[in-house]
């Protein structure tokens, strides 16, 4: 015979039972009303997977440093190329009828805030899935909490390997990884400065360290004899002059920068400008944008060397540029074309891809199953095609080589561009895959 307590456990766990049925049906968040009071039941297996879905849009978000932040030099023009895609798209009818409602969180550069935001546009907006997360420690504040809540976490901009390693269902990283960028660096550095004295100007975080490991990967791949230092600076240090003037002092003949923009450019200042150093620089690909020679000054970053991972807005020549060029034109005209509003554009383009291969009944399953599916990927700026699988979640491995160049053709207007040089450098992890069978009218939808 039960007693009042047990059979009061029991009634409620039948009442949380019948609710979590009725909420397993409707594949979205339900009230059940327990002892007098409102409880959230969630959806059951699949928790939330219609979430920011309906049969004419589907709710996506970025997180982005935006305000407050020299960050935002980034944060942006990325806003402004993703959202102009997906204007593009939207004008074209969507993806099976359903238009982009896109929505961009202000990070600024903090965890903090990136918590704050994150929970935002899960818990009131109701996205369906985030893409574009820009910034290594913004970001860590935010990903086990999306993965958590099953959040398809689409093409991170950062190259952290922790993104990856190990590899999550819902999480999906989108530059090459600092190490192994890093790697490709370190091989130049090592080849052309064998027997010399590198200097290393990092980020005091993981976005640092790692593109340091991965530049002294590169010269024991190289087979090169250096002696190495290293200065840090904090994130939120914008002036690295003291730390270019501790490099100088410390005689070192080529300098491995691995950083944000405006502090990449305030090194390239102090050594040109106030030391009068003319040293090699060599420096992440992140920071391979027009902004950065902007910032240094073009006299002053001539001739540094970093990577790059896709053909670049200055190639008019192309014909997937010139699409760009012309959609953002038409539904951003008050952005510039560069290597900035074209990433922007490009990791809604991919997202549109994955979007299409889902096919119409969309849920988060659905969308990140095509997402592993990838093969074979071409986009409009893609150097080569990109391959993914449960297994490998970077659709990006591929780098080559370029270097600041100035034309001063025109001495009233030059052009600086970062100009490719060498072989393209490919380490594809996925080589065999096969094509997934698209779903019904995929060729119909816009892309």
């Amino acid at each position: 015979m039960f007693r009042p307590k047990a059979l009061a456990l029991l009634s409620l766990a039948l009442i949380l039972l019948a609710a979590l049925a009725v909420a397993g049906c409707g594949g979205t968040d339900q009230e059940a009303e327990v002892g007098g009071a409102k409880t959230a039941i969630p959806a059951g297996p699949g928790v939330g997977e219609t979430i920011g879905v309906t049969d004419t849009s589907v709710k996506i978000g970025t997180l982005l440093p935006m305000s407050n932040t020299t960050a935002a030099a980034w944060g942006v023009p990325l806003s402004k190329g993703m959202k102009a895609y997906y204007d593009y798209i939207n004008d074209k009818g969507g993806i099976y009828g359903r238009k982009i409602d896109f929505i961009v969180g202000d990070t600024q550069y903090t965890p903090a805030v990136a918590s704050e935001t994150a929970r935002k546009l899960v818990e009131q907006e109701g996205i369906f899935a985030i893409q574009g997360s820009l910034g290594t420690e913004a970001h860590m504040a935010v990903y086990k909490y999306l993965e958590e809540k099953g959040i398809p976490d689409m093409y991170i901009l950062t190259g952290n390997t922790i993104w990856t390693e190990p590899i999550s269902h819902n999480r999906f990283a989108w530059l090459v990884d600092y190490i192994d960028e890093g790697r490709i660096l370190g091989q130049y550095i090592g080849k052309n400065f064998d027997g010399k004295k590198l200097g290393i100007l990092a980020q005091n975080d993981d976005f640092g360290k790692e593109g340091e490991k991965g530049l002294k990967l590169g010269l024991e791949d190289a087979g090169a004899k250096m002696e190495m230092t290293t200065q840090y600076y904090d994130a939120t240090q914008t002036d690295v002059t003291a730390q270019i003037q501790r490099l100088r002092t410390d005689n070192v003949d080529v300098i491995g920068y691995y950083g944000m923009p405006a502090q990449a450019a305030s090194g390239f200042k102090a050594a040109r400008e106030t030391l009068n150093w003319d040293v090699p620089i060599v420096i992440t690909g992140v920071d391979a944008v027009e902004i950065v020679g902007r910032l240094a000054g073009y006299d002053n970053i001539e001739g540094a060397v970093s990577v790059v991972y896709g053909h670049q807005a200055f190639e008019s020549d192309w014909p997937g540029i010139q699409e760009y060029t012309e959609i953002l034109a038409k539904y951003a005209p008050d952005a510039a074309m560069d290597n900035l509003t074209l990433t922007g554009m490009s990791l809604s383009e991919a997202v549109v891809s994955v979007l299409r291969q889902a096919g119409r009944d969309l849920t988060r399953s659905s969308f990140l199953d095509a997402a592993e599916s990838g093969c074979n990927v071409v986009s409009r700026a893609s150097l080569v095609p990109s391959n993914m699988s449960a297994t490998d979640h970077r659709p990006t491995e591929v780098e080559q080589y370029v270097r600041a160049t100035v034309d001063r053709t025109d001495p009233n207007n030059p052009k600086f561009t970062w100009k490719p040089f060498g072989d393209l450098i490919t380490f594809e992890s996925t080589k065999d895959c096969k094509e997934p069978t698209p779903p019904a009218d995929f060729d119909a939808q816009p892309q």
